[in-house]
């Protein structure tokens, strides 16, 4: 089978891994990658530099029509979700990434532009938004609800019947038990141990978790 061309949007640590998935996928090949710069050496010494965003409009007249996002979210998704809005609305698709060492049970529903790393697990019943990650070894649990633009930290585990609300962050290494519902862009904090609800827009931390600050 033909593989697909597809440009890279970003050149940080997440861009590495995202590359790292398309490889192991081999039904992509990489054109080039985007950004303000050239990018690190796991990237720059493997791919070329293509220029700013500014040359997305070229490529997509050249019948380069499918995107991979490479910028990451440290707590705060709305760099990701506003970058992506702006390239999807040029025309440009984002496929679904899941690397062959992730566990994905079958009936899993995927948005757009999902990136599920290495090692992830993701159980029966799960629904996840456009253009979120579930990182490395992170564990998502059955009938879970992730929204549009979600980061699941490394190791992070939402037990069964979590919801994630768009725009939210869950830490690395945070438990999130069952039933639980993580309001909109809050930010939950690494080794988190969430026993209630979290309110939107507000940054919890601690075993258990307490509410630390409102970020709106």
């Amino acid at each position: 089978m033909e593989k697909q061309p597809i440009v890279l949007i970003g050149a940080g640590g997440h861009a590495a891994v995202v590359v790292s998935i398309i490889d192991a996928l081999g039904i992509f090949f990489v054109v080039g990658y985007t950004a303000p710069a050239a990018g690190a050496a796991t990237i720059s010494c493997r791919y070329k530099y293509l220029g700013d965003d500014g040359v997305l409009p070229v490529l997509f007249r050249q019948g380069v029509r499918l995107a991979a996002l490479g910028l990451g979210g440290t707590g705060d998704n709305r760099p990701r979700c506003e970058l992506y809005e702006r390239i999807r609305a040029m025309g440009f698709e984002f496929p679904s990434l899941k690397h062959p060492a992730a566990v994905v049970a079958p009936d899993v529903v995927f948005g757009e532009g999902c990136v599920i790393a290495p090692g992830a697990v993701v159980n029966a019943g799960v629904k996840i938004g456009v253009n979120t990650i579930v990182n490395s070894a992170a564990v998502v649990e059955h009938d879970c609800v992730l929204g549009d633009h979600v980061h699941v930290s490394p190791g992070a585990v939402l037990c069964g019947g979590v919801r994630v609300d768009r725009l939210a962050h869950i830490g690395a290494g945070a438990v999130v038990i069952q039933g639980i519902t993580v309001g909109e862009g809050a930010l939950v904090g690494a080794g988190a141990v969430v026993l209630h609800d979290v309110e939107s827009w507000t940054v919890v931390a601690g075993n258990p978790a307490m509410s630390l600050k409102r970020l709106r």
